[in-house]
């Protein structure tokens, strides 16, 4: 929480800015300048920031709906988690900037620089975004949002809805759109040179229109290392076995794994984010507390497999196998006062089989369960009131 003096200093500038936009004729307007400011869960709804400097800005949980902020320098800020519905954004400076989890329903973001940034030095001071200089919008809400004419070359919209966006005219070479949403996207006269789309939601048109242009929204750029997986494999069970003091965890992110067997191998703890994984054998495979938060996972087996613990935030499962599957709580502490539960928040489960298994204590948070395969067991004791798209569906004995 913001002390008096903090907080007073943050509404002058904002007054000041305020004055500064009207030209007042005293002159005692002044243009914001909040840069390196720690303004974190700061009510701004509907205020007018047009041209303000917020480089390297905390504006993490901000509320922010409607608020005015075209040509504002938001160079290397955090805006993670801010509520950004209906905001105005045209002109922005948004590169390096974090915006992971944000909700920019219906925001103008038309003209903005959406690009990577150059790291920022400026002595005692440290931006609150990405310190490595990218521009991150991974799990955000930008459904209905205008991204026109927008430089966005190499920004990650992994996991995000631009389901109705409009991104016409815009340059999203290199841009990473793993397993986003993008049904009744509009991507007229749009770059798209080494996107990366693996797992992507599409309409039919989109499909058929990014494959007359030559994407391939199944794998374009991942890179591939099923070669040496197994000698992978390996160390990694000599990580688990030794508690972490031996052997090397796996971590991989944006690799082609597609259909790889890792049948009844044991990936505790195993890290494979943003992965084409589409048809890969999971089978019997022990996964408590892996992370395959965002990754391609469209009919993938995991019939038996134990994911206790398991991260499948944003991870698209459509069609998986997951047929007498284990998504138990772990106990971190021994004592049960620390509970680690299954998170399948935003995910996609459409059409999985989850016949035999029990979703009771599962993070659902925004997951799409439409048209999943159930028996008796499934859905009892699961909290579905966060999920999306269920509707009872029995499958033949």
């Amino acid at each position: 929480m913001m002390d008096e003096r903090y907080l007073r200093a943050v509404r002058d500038a904002l007054v000041r800015h305020q004055q500064w936009l009207l030209r007042d004729a005293a002159g005692q307007g002044r243009r914001a300048n909040l840069s390196f400011y720690d303004l974190t869960g700061l009510g701004l709804n509907r205020v007018n920031l047009s041209g303000a400097k917020l480089t390297g800005a905390s504006l993490t949980r901000a509320r922010m709906v409607g608020t005015l902020l075209s040509k504002a320098d938001l160079y290397g800020a955090d805006l993670s988690k801010a509520d950004l519905s209906g905001a105005q954004l045209q002109g922005a400076d948004l590169r390096g900037a974090r915006v992971d989890g944000a909700k920019l329903l219906n925001a103008n973001l038309q003209g903005a620089d959406l690009r990577r940034g150059m790291v920022l030095d400026s002595g005692e001071f440290r931006a609150a975004g990405n310190t490595d200089g990218t521009t991150t919008f991974v799990g955000c809400s930008l459904s209905q949002a205008v991204l026109t004419d927008c430089r966005m070359a190499q920004c990650d919209f992994s996991g995000s809805d631009l389901s109705g966006a409009d991104l016409t005219g815009s340059d999203l070479s290199g841009a990473i759109l793993i397993g986003a949403d993008l049904t009744g996207a509009t991507m007229r006269k749009t770059t798209l040179d080494g996107v990366l789309m693996c797992g992507a939601r599409l309409n039919d048109e989109l499909r058929v229109a990014l494959e007359r242009h030559g994407v391939d929204v199944d794998g374009t750029g991942l890179t591939t290392t099923a070669a040496r997986m197994s000698e992978l494999i390996a160390e990694h069970q000599i990580w688990v076995d030794k508690l972490g003091k031996g052997g090397d965890r796996i971590q991989l992110q944006r690799v082609d794994l597609r259909g790889y067997n890792f049948a009844n191998q044991l990936l505790c703890g195993a890290v494979m984010r943003f992965c084409g994984l589409r048809g890969a054998d999971f089978s019997g495979a022990k996964l408590m507390m892996a992370d395959l938060s965002y990754s391609d996972l469209r009919d993938a087996d995991f019939t038996s497999a134990d994911l206790s613990g398991c991260n499948l935030e944003g991870a698209n499962l459509a069609g998986a196998k997951l047929w007498r599957a284990k998504f138990r709580k772990v106990d971190l502490s021994g004592d049960g006062s620390r509970l680690w539960p299954t998170s399948f928040a935003k995910a996609r489960l459409n059409g999985a089989d989850l016949r035999d298994a029990s979703l009771a204590g599962v993070v659902l948070r925004g997951t799409d369960l439409t048209a999943i395969k159930t028996s008796f067991a499934t859905l009892k004791g699961a909290d579905l009131s966060a999920a999306r798209g269920w509707q009872p569906f029995e499958a033949p004995a």
